[in-house]
């Protein structure tokens, strides 16, 4: 059984530390990713650009209450004999102290790789920045990475395209003792079940209707 992260409809507790930020759903291709997901919500994602040393490319689109979603797709696809698919692939919370968060991670006893700068040029040549970080290590699996965006970057929610609306986020894992230390650690409320294979599973209230996204 899968229960929702943390509730998302009229819910946002304005001073908490972190909170949902955007979820990333794995394309092979960017193209037939955008395509896919037109197809099944009606609303076309706008691309976003390359990562730098990353070998990535992106497409946004906004779910609104600052959060966003983000197809990700290989810069050069590799060949693949399985049918392509939308595929949730990681998630990130969002804070304006992201020192103070790997700080309390640390103090609670995780490894945690960053801060670590990241940037990327839209289309229209903007630049875009961010600072993350992120936990490792065993019985981690599914939990999210963490960002700050610098104040000159405006968030991709206000500048992507809208229709669609987050419904859920599930997470399940079949051990979820570490999740569990780890959120409490950075304070931030889930329910967790466990589950074999566990992952996240997104839902969307979009114009065609409500689209679930499952590994």
């Amino acid at each position: 059984m899968l229960v929702p992260v943390a509730p998302l409809s009229g819910q946002v507790a304005e001073q908490r530390a972190v909170d949902l930020d955007h979820v990333i759903l794995a394309t092979p291709r960017l193209a037939w990713g955008m395509d896919e997901f037109a197809r099944l919500t009606g609303v076309v994602p706008r691309r976003g650009g390359q990562h730098p040393g990353r070998g990535t490319e992106n497409a946004l689109v906004t779910l609104g209450s600052g959060h966003y979603l983000e197809l990700l797709a290989p810069i050069t696809p590799k060949a693949d004999s399985t049918a392509p698919r939308l595929i949730p692939l990681g998630w990130a919370l969002h804070t304006h102290d992201l020192g103070s968060v790997v700080a309390r991670l640390r103090t609670s006893g995780f490894s945690v790789a960053g801060p670590l700068p990241g940037s990327r040029r839209t289309l229209d040549s903007t630049l875009l920045e961010w600072r993350t970080a992120a936990a490792a290590g065993p019985g981690l699996e599914g939990a999210p990475f963490f960002i700050e965006w610098a104040a000159s970057t405006l968030h991709p929610s206000t500048t992507s395209p809208e229709g669609c609306r987050l419904v859920t986020l599930q997470l399940s894992a079949p051990d979820t003792t570490r999740l569990h230390d780890f959120f409490r650690a950075v304070d931030y409320p889930v329910v967790l079940r466990p589950a074999s294979p566990g992952g996240l599973h997104l839902t969307l209230d979009c114009p065609r209707g409500r689209v679930v996204f499952a590994p």
